[in-house]
C-alpha cells in the first residue's frame, strides 16, 4: 500500500510545522506525520523547515546562529502567536498518536551538517520508545551514513534534490546502487521527475522508490497509480480522498 506522509504537519491545511498542525494531523487516517529539526547554537533541538527565519517565522538570522532564549519568542506566521516548537514538544504531541514519524535531518544555512545532530535526535526517541516509529530521511547522504549506524535497522530515505538530475544526469539505477551501498534502503524523487520505470528499477537494485512533493489531486493521483513506497504531501485531507 502506498503510505502518506502529512508533510510538515499538512503544509496547506495548517501552518507548517506547528503544534496546530501536528494536532490536527495526528488525528487523520495517514501513515505518517513529516516534520522537520534545526538546533539552536546552544543545542536545543527545534522543528522547522528553513535554516533561517522570515518565510515561516518572524524575524530574520540563521537558526544554527540563536540561541534557545530568542528562538523561544519566535512567533510562527499564520499562527495564533505560535512560537517555533522544540523536538520534545512535538513527540510529546505525536506521541501518543498511532502514526509514524518521518524526521528530515537538515543542514544548516551554509549548507555543512550539525556535528552530532544523528545521535541526539536518536537518543531522544529511544528515551521515549518511538524508535520502532520513525523513519529518517535527508538529502544529505553522509547523514543517513551516520544514521544508519546510530540506528541500525530503521528505515532511511535519501531524498534527491530537483537540480540533481541537471548537474548529474538522469540515472536512477545509480542512486538506487548509491544509496543501497550507504545502508539506505530507499530513494525518493520530486513526483514531478519521476519517470514510469522508476519503481522497476529500483526494485531490480532491492531499493524502494517514493516520492515528494505530491501537493495537488494529479500528483497524488498519479502518485497512487504508479503504487510508490509513499509520498508527502501539503494536503493529506485530499491525499485520504483520493486514496483508491
Amino acid at each position: 500500500m502506498t503510505e502518506i506522509a502529512s508533510h510538515r504537519g499538512g503544509a496547506q491545511c495548517w501552518p507548517e510545522n506547528s503544534r496546530l498542525a501536528f494536532r490536527q494531523s495526528a488525528v487523520l487516517p495517514v501513515e505518517f506525520v513529516e516534520f522537520d529539526i534545526h538546533r539552536s547554537s546552544d543545542g536545543v533541538l527545534v522543528v522547522h523547515h528553513d535554516p533561517k527565519l522570515g518565510r515561516t517565522a518572524e524575524g530574520t538570522g540563521a537558526i544554527a546562529d540563536m540561541g534557545w532564549d530568542a528562538l523561544r519568542q519566535v512567533r510562527l506566521i499564520g499562527t495564533d502567536d505560535e512560537t517555533i516548537p522544540t523536538f520534545a514538544e512535538v513527540l510529546d504531541i505525536l506521541g501518543p498518536s498511532p502514526l509514524k514519524l518521518r524526521i528530515e535531518l537538515k543542514n544548516r544555512a551554509d549548507g555543512s551538517r550539525y556535528p552530532g545532530l544523528e545521535a541526539e535526535v536518536v537518543a531522544e526517541l529511544a528515551a521515549r520508545g518511538l524508535m520502532a516509529r520513525t523513519t529518517f530521511t535527508s538529502f544529505d547522504l553522509d547523514t543517513l551514513k551516520e544514521l544508519a549506524v546510530a540506528a541500525p535497522g530503521r528505515p532511511l530515505i535519501f531524498l534527491i534534490k530537483e537540480s540533481y538530475f541537471t548537474t548529474h544526469g538522469r540515472d536512477v539505477r545509480a542512486l538506487a546502487r548509491k544509496a543501497r551501498a550507504a545502508g539506505v534502503g530507499e530513494i525518493a524523487l520530486r513526483v514531478s521527475q519521476m519517470q514510469d520505470d522508476d519503481l522497476a528499477i529500483c526494485a531490480e537494485e532491492g531499493v524502494r522508490f517514493g516520492v515528494f512533493a505530491a501537493h495537488d489531486e494529479p500528483a497524488i493521483s498519479r502518485a497512487f497509480a504508479a503504487g510508490v513506497s509513499a509520498f508527502t504531501t501539503d494536503r493529506p485531507d485530499l491525499a485520504i480522498a483520493l486514496r483508491p
